[in-house]
């Protein structure tokens, strides 16, 4: 009964982290396609119609903090994000899930540190507004917190894993 109840939390989790990351990733391709759009009407009112469009840089920009930020925590999670993998590559079995174990250990350091000055940036400039649109601040320091968050747990994931396959040697 026990183990049935067990497999249905995990069950449960799974499916709420697939829709955060389907969440995340729509966002993501939506983003691109607006900052693509955003970049192609400051072009084309810049050289066809000789008038710039004052707001189109500051949209591009924020689009921009947040992919990369959004994208940085699902690249965590799938264990995608930019390493250095020469060293790890070298080592077999166990060794190689020590390194990644270290590997995200570090990563788990300056996650926290990340999450910590992104706390207080949000709370610190919160009101704040952008130059242009009046769009307010927090909502982008929100999203780059939450990523931040997400990045983190998943690491904290990543590590148990590798952790687990490091002491009993479990591949799965």
């Amino acid at each position: 009964m026990v183990s049935l109840n067990k497999n249905k939390f995990f069950g449960a989790l799974v499916r709420v982290e697939e829709a955060i990351i389907s969440c995340m990733k729509w966002s993501i391709i939506l983003g691109m396609a607006g900052m693509v759009l955003v970049v192609f009407l400051q072009i084309t009112s810049r050289y066809i119609f000789s008038f710039s469009l004052g707001w189109s840089e500051e949209v591009a920009r924020l689009l921009f903090i947040c992919i990369v930020f959004l994208g940085a925590a699902i690249l965590a999670r799938r264990e995608q994000h930019l390493t250095v993998t020469i060293f790890t590559e070298m080592l077999q079995g166990r060794l190689q899930h020590v390194a990644a174990v270290l590997a995200s250990l570090v990563g788990l350091i300056c996650s926290y540190y990340l999450m910590r000055g992104g706390y207080a940036t949000l709370i610190r400039e919160w009101d704040q507004r952008t130059p242009s649109l009046q769009f307010p601040m927090g909502v982008v320091f929100a999203i780059i917190l939450i990523s931040v968050t997400l990045m983190t747990i998943w690491l904290f994931v990543v590590m148990i894993k590798h952790t687990r396959q490091a002491i009993i040697g479990d591949e799965s």
